[in-house]
Protein backbone atom coordinates (compact mmCIF):
# COMPACT_ATOMS: atom_id res chain seq x y z
CA UNK A 1 0.00 0.00 0.00
CA UNK A 2 1.61 3.79 -0.95
CA UNK A 3 1.53 6.18 1.01
CA UNK A 4 2.43 8.92 -1.21
CA UNK A 5 1.03 12.56 0.98
CA UNK A 6 -0.15 11.72 4.63
CA UNK A 7 -3.27 11.03 5.29
CA UNK A 8 -4.13 14.43 7.06
CA UNK A 9 -2.26 16.31 4.56
CA UNK A 10 -4.25 14.32 1.77
CA UNK A 11 -7.50 15.03 3.32
CA UNK A 12 -6.68 18.98 3.15
CA UNK A 13 -4.99 18.33 -0.32
CA UNK A 14 -8.69 17.22 -1.17
CA UNK A 15 -10.38 19.65 0.67
CA UNK A 16 -8.47 22.77 -0.52
CA UNK A 17 -8.72 21.16 -4.34
CA UNK A 18 -12.77 21.23 -3.63
CA UNK A 19 -13.43 24.58 -2.53
CA UNK A 20 -11.94 25.66 -6.15
CA UNK A 21 -14.15 25.36 -9.43
CA UNK A 22 -11.18 24.89 -12.06
CA UNK A 23 -7.69 24.64 -10.21
CA UNK A 24 -5.51 25.95 -12.32
CA UNK A 25 -1.43 25.01 -12.66
CA UNK A 26 -0.09 22.12 -13.51
CA UNK A 27 -1.79 18.94 -13.18
CA UNK A 28 1.32 16.77 -12.90
CA UNK A 29 2.17 15.02 -9.82
CA UNK A 30 5.48 15.27 -8.23
CA UNK A 31 9.13 14.68 -9.81
CA UNK A 32 9.47 11.30 -8.07
CA UNK A 33 6.20 10.15 -9.17
CA UNK A 34 5.35 7.34 -12.21
CA UNK A 35 1.83 9.32 -12.28
CA UNK A 36 0.91 12.53 -14.31
CA UNK A 37 -2.05 12.75 -11.48
CA UNK A 38 -1.19 13.07 -7.89
CA UNK A 39 -0.97 9.90 -5.41
CA UNK A 40 -2.75 9.85 -2.65
CA UNK A 41 -2.49 5.91 -2.03
CA UNK A 42 -4.53 4.60 0.90
CA UNK A 43 -6.09 8.08 1.30
CA UNK A 44 -9.51 6.99 1.42
CA UNK A 45 -11.58 3.95 1.07
CA UNK A 46 -14.60 3.66 -1.41
CA UNK A 47 -17.77 4.78 1.14
CA UNK A 48 -19.88 1.94 1.69
CA UNK A 49 -22.57 3.65 0.73
CA UNK A 50 -25.73 2.35 -1.72
CA UNK A 51 -26.89 4.75 -4.46
CA UNK A 52 -29.14 3.72 -7.59
CA UNK A 53 -27.64 3.07 -10.98
CA UNK A 54 -29.04 4.09 -14.39
CA UNK A 55 -31.06 0.87 -14.68
CA UNK A 56 -32.70 1.76 -11.32
CA UNK A 57 -30.88 -0.66 -9.11
CA UNK A 58 -29.10 -0.48 -6.08
CA UNK A 59 -25.08 -0.15 -6.67
CA UNK A 60 -22.77 -0.10 -3.50
CA UNK A 61 -20.08 2.01 -4.11
CA UNK A 62 -17.66 -0.33 -2.47
CA UNK A 63 -18.79 -3.59 -3.32
CA UNK A 64 -20.08 -3.12 -6.58
CA UNK A 65 -16.52 -1.49 -7.64
CA UNK A 66 -14.46 -4.33 -6.20
CA UNK A 67 -12.03 -5.48 -8.93
CA UNK A 68 -11.72 -2.74 -11.26
CA UNK A 69 -9.38 0.30 -11.31
CA UNK A 70 -12.31 2.67 -10.36
CA UNK A 71 -12.54 6.65 -11.14
CA UNK A 72 -15.31 8.85 -9.55
CA UNK A 73 -16.72 12.19 -10.27
CA UNK A 74 -19.29 13.95 -8.49
CA UNK A 75 -20.94 16.52 -10.67
CA UNK A 76 -24.47 17.23 -12.15
CA UNK A 77 -26.43 17.13 -15.70
CA UNK A 78 -26.90 20.85 -15.92
CA UNK A 79 -23.54 21.87 -15.40
CA UNK A 80 -21.65 24.52 -17.83
CA UNK A 81 -18.47 23.49 -18.30
CA UNK A 82 -16.15 21.29 -15.89
CA UNK A 83 -18.66 18.32 -16.01
CA UNK A 84 -19.06 17.85 -19.71
CA UNK A 85 -15.33 18.65 -20.26
CA UNK A 86 -14.35 15.73 -17.27
CA UNK A 87 -16.36 13.93 -18.68
CA UNK A 88 -15.14 14.33 -22.46
CA UNK A 89 -11.85 14.00 -21.38
CA UNK A 90 -12.27 10.44 -19.44
CA UNK A 91 -13.81 9.31 -22.47
CA UNK A 92 -11.14 9.72 -25.03
CA UNK A 93 -8.62 8.82 -22.18
CA UNK A 94 -10.89 5.30 -21.73
CA UNK A 95 -10.84 5.01 -25.47
CA UNK A 96 -7.16 5.21 -25.72
CA UNK A 97 -6.55 2.43 -23.97
CA UNK A 98 -6.56 -1.40 -25.34
CA UNK A 99 -10.38 -3.42 -25.24
CA UNK A 100 -8.96 -5.45 -22.47
CA UNK A 101 -7.73 -2.67 -20.63
CA UNK A 102 -11.12 -0.78 -20.59
CA UNK A 103 -12.82 -4.06 -19.44
CA UNK A 104 -10.74 -3.29 -16.04
CA UNK A 105 -11.73 0.55 -15.67
CA UNK A 106 -15.03 1.98 -14.40
CA UNK A 107 -16.12 5.48 -14.83
CA UNK A 108 -18.33 6.66 -12.22
CA UNK A 109 -20.45 9.92 -12.13
CA UNK A 110 -22.22 10.71 -9.16
CA UNK A 111 -24.95 13.58 -9.22
CA UNK A 112 -24.45 16.15 -6.62
CA UNK A 113 -27.79 17.04 -7.86
CA UNK A 114 -30.61 14.96 -7.56
CA UNK A 115 -33.53 16.87 -7.64
CA UNK A 116 -33.11 17.17 -11.51
CA UNK A 117 -30.82 14.23 -12.15
CA UNK A 118 -32.90 11.64 -12.11
CA UNK A 119 -32.07 7.93 -13.40
CA UNK A 120 -33.38 8.64 -17.26
CA UNK A 121 -31.97 11.92 -17.52
CA UNK A 122 -28.23 10.71 -16.23
CA UNK A 123 -28.39 7.39 -18.78
CA UNK A 124 -29.02 10.18 -21.79
CA UNK A 125 -26.43 12.09 -20.80
CA UNK A 126 -23.44 10.22 -19.83
CA UNK A 127 -24.79 8.13 -23.45
CA UNK A 128 -23.22 11.17 -24.83
CA UNK A 129 -20.21 10.84 -23.66
CA UNK A 130 -19.50 7.08 -23.54
CA UNK A 131 -22.16 4.75 -22.07
CA UNK A 132 -20.05 2.28 -20.29
CA UNK A 133 -20.04 4.70 -17.94
CA UNK A 134 -22.35 3.90 -14.56
CA UNK A 135 -24.28 7.13 -13.21
CA UNK A 136 -25.89 7.21 -9.74
CA UNK A 137 -28.30 9.19 -8.10
CA UNK A 138 -29.80 8.47 -4.70
CA UNK A 139 -31.00 10.37 -1.52
CA UNK A 140 -29.11 13.90 -1.28
CA UNK A 141 -28.27 12.89 2.55
CA UNK A 142 -26.63 9.67 1.04
CA UNK A 143 -25.02 11.61 -1.82
CA UNK A 144 -23.63 13.82 0.90
CA UNK A 145 -22.55 11.22 3.18
CA UNK A 146 -20.36 10.08 0.27
CA UNK A 147 -18.93 13.04 -0.84
CA UNK A 148 -17.85 14.01 2.35
CA UNK A 149 -15.88 11.05 3.49
CA UNK A 150 -14.22 11.55 -0.04
CA UNK A 151 -13.63 15.01 0.88
CA UNK A 152 -15.49 16.29 -2.01
CA UNK A 153 -17.51 19.62 -1.31
CA UNK A 154 -20.90 20.38 -2.35
CA UNK A 155 -22.80 23.30 -2.20
CA UNK A 156 -26.60 23.58 -3.47
CA UNK A 157 -28.70 26.93 -3.34
CA UNK A 158 -31.48 27.03 -0.93
CA UNK A 159 -33.88 27.83 -3.93
CA UNK A 160 -33.73 25.25 -6.41
CA UNK A 161 -35.98 26.11 -9.16
CA UNK A 162 -35.22 27.35 -12.83
CA UNK A 163 -31.71 27.12 -14.03
CA UNK A 164 -30.08 26.55 -10.55
CA UNK A 165 -25.75 25.93 -10.22
CA UNK A 166 -24.36 23.26 -7.64
CA UNK A 167 -21.21 23.92 -6.46
CA UNK A 168 -19.05 20.76 -6.51
CA UNK A 169 -15.34 20.26 -6.61
CA UNK A 170 -13.84 19.34 -9.67
CA UNK A 171 -11.43 16.59 -8.35
CA UNK A 172 -11.72 12.96 -9.71
CA UNK A 173 -10.64 10.02 -7.14
CA UNK A 174 -8.90 6.78 -8.73
CA UNK A 175 -9.32 3.88 -6.38
CA UNK A 176 -7.75 0.47 -6.84
CA UNK A 177 -9.73 -2.70 -7.49
CA UNK A 178 -9.69 -3.16 -3.67
CA UNK A 179 -11.38 0.44 -3.20
CA UNK A 180 -8.08 2.35 -1.62
CA UNK A 181 -7.88 5.46 -3.20
CA UNK A 182 -4.91 5.64 -5.58
CA UNK A 183 -4.43 8.75 -7.55
CA UNK A 184 -6.12 12.41 -8.05
CA UNK A 185 -6.56 14.22 -11.37
CA UNK A 186 -6.94 18.00 -11.39
CA UNK A 187 -9.57 20.02 -14.01
CA UNK A 188 -8.04 19.88 -17.04
CA UNK A 189 -5.91 16.79 -16.79
CA UNK A 190 -5.27 15.82 -20.72
CA UNK A 191 -7.08 12.14 -21.93
CA UNK A 192 -3.42 10.73 -22.93
CA UNK A 193 -2.45 11.74 -19.32
CA UNK A 194 -5.49 9.99 -17.96
CA UNK A 195 -4.30 7.10 -20.07
CA UNK A 196 -0.82 6.52 -19.15
CA UNK A 197 -2.01 6.56 -15.90
CA UNK A 198 -4.82 4.20 -15.96
CA UNK A 199 -2.32 1.99 -18.02
CA UNK A 200 0.33 1.96 -14.93
CA UNK A 201 -2.16 1.51 -12.36
CA UNK A 202 -3.73 -1.62 -14.30
CA UNK A 203 -0.45 -2.71 -14.52
CA UNK A 204 0.05 -3.02 -11.09
CA UNK A 205 -3.40 -4.57 -10.27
Amino acid sequence: MRFSVPVVGGLALLTTLAACAAPAGPTGAGDDSPYNGTEIGGTFELPDITLTDTSGEDYNLREDSAGSTTAVFFGFTNCPDICPTTMADMAQAVQLLEPEQREGVDVVFVTADPDRDDTEVLRMWLDSFDSSFTGLTGETADIDSAAEELAVSIERPEDRTGNYQVGHGSQTLVFSPEGESELMWRYGTEPDAIAEDLRLLLEEA
